[in-house]
């Protein structure tokens, strides 16, 4: 009897189940596990096809630099290719054995062409700043502190994508990282400074480049620090240049003046020309030396038909800091106000009275306006123009000024 119900096939075998339960439960993983496979080559396969489209257009939209541009020497980081935006390309000074960074790496520069071939005879030439290092102790503080501003390896996407660079597309654009600490004066192996090495070595190879050699128009621009160089290096240089050529210099928050409170300022300059061995040029017989750095001083050893802008906050944060000054007093604006004025025959100036250091870099530069003539509208004029008449707003009263401002920009 009961292995004829054990026998039937309609009967219930308790083993049954769970090995049909097993089976289906097999079939249902290898399913699932099918699924994730496609799910992922699916998800997969579009990725790098993108990719790739991606990488094809970098390699083909960003310049490549000659051959005599990308020798490097062992210690030095290789070309960074695919790092740099709008095609910005790293040019070492290898060839130069003093144009040394102060962490003793090679100086370099960067360069971005035109996409502009019926019209790239114009040129941009913009120095970068970031303050000083004047005695072995504060350069140790700025070498932990500050690495970037010892080196030239490292170029700053943003750079690229904001201010200027962003705006000037129809230039040539020459960007030069400041990592010598020195206001781009020194010659100094012991203390590692060589910005005027640098400065100098950085026209003596732009002699080969064909494009640069047919440059009619030049726009030196220098900011803070790197503006301090222009006034310093130009006047000697510029007697290289073809008189044909149309010459500019605008000088970005690098118009410093001889303020008799300003001893604190001074006497670190002072200590740091020495530890730079700063290079004062022959054209500048000053005394003390220091003055040759003063704007006011330094634009009248300029050739005369070179133009000279000047943009310089009333307030500028930087100076004010440097010379240990009130940043509530009126005293030193009125200063640098009546200062500029002195030298107005010379200069076209752009002077609001905005609480910052440096216009050009930031991403709102061409929104500041005295009187609702903005630094765009005053700048497009001043390239353009050719009569030596000189564009002059100074924000006399301190009120008449708008200063946008955004908190990632001093960042820069």
């Amino acid at each position: 009897m009961s292995s004829s119900v054990s026998s039937s096939p309609l009967s219930y075998s308790p083993t049954s189940s769970p090995e049909l339960i097993k089976t289906r439960s097999h079939h249902k993983s290898y399913h699932i596990e099918i699924g994730l496979i496609i799910l992922f080559l699916c998800l997969t396969i579009p990725s790098l096809l993108f990719l790739t489209l991606i990488y094809r257009r970098q390699t083909t939209i960003i310049s490549t630099p000659t051959p005599t541009t990308t020798t490097t020497s062992s210690t030095e980081s290789p070309f960074l290719k695919y790092s740099f935006q709008k095609n910005f390309y790293r040019r070492s000074l290898i060839n130069y054995p003093q144009a040394r960074c102060m962490d003793d790496s090679v100086a370099s520069y960067y360069i971005r062409l035109t996409t502009n071939t019926k019209n790239n005879s114009r040129w941009l030439i913009y120095f970068d700043g970031g303050w000083f290092c004047y005695s072995k102790e504060s350069c140790y503080f700025r070498q932990i502190y500050s690495p970037n501003l010892i080196t030239s390896n490292n170029f700053d996407e943003k750079k690229s994508l904001i201010g200027i660079f962003s705006s000037l597309k129809q230039y040539n654009i020459i960007y030069v990282p400041y990592c010598s600490s020195d206001l781009w004066s020194g010659s100094s192996n012991k203390s590692h400074s060589h910005g005027y090495d640098i400065f100098h070595a950085i026209f003596n190879d732009l002699k080969s480049d064909r494009n640069f050699q047919k440059a009619k128009q030049i726009v030196f621009t220098g900011f803070s620090a790197g503006g301090l160089g222009l006034l310093l290096n130009l006047p000697n240089l510029l007697t290289k240049f073809s008189s044909k050529i149309d010459i500019r210099v605008i000088i970005d928050s690098g118009w410093f003046i001889d303020y008799p409170g300003s001893i604190n300022g001074i006497s670190k300059i002072n200590e740091g020309m020495i530890y730079w061995n700063t290079q004062i040029p022959s054209s500048c017989q000053l005394k003390p030396q220091y003055r040759c750095l003063l704007g006011s001083e330094a634009i009248r050893l300029f050739p005369a038909h070179v133009r000279i802008l000047i943009i310089q906050s009333l307030f500028d944060q930087t100076q004010l800091h440097l010379d240990e000054l009130n940043l509530n007093s009126n005293d030193f604006s009125l200063k640098l106000l009546e200062n500029l004025r002195q030298s107005n025959n010379r200069i076209s100036i752009f002077a609001p009275a905005c609480s910052v250091h440096g216009f050009l870099f930031r991403s709102l530069w061409s929104q500041f306006d005295i009187n609702q003539r903005t630094l765009a509208s005053v700048l497009n004029l001043w390239l353009k123009r050719r009569k030596r008449t000189h564009l002059q707003l100074i924000d006399h009263r301190f009120d008449s000024s708008f200063c946008p401002q955004r908190e990632n920009d001093d960042e820069i």
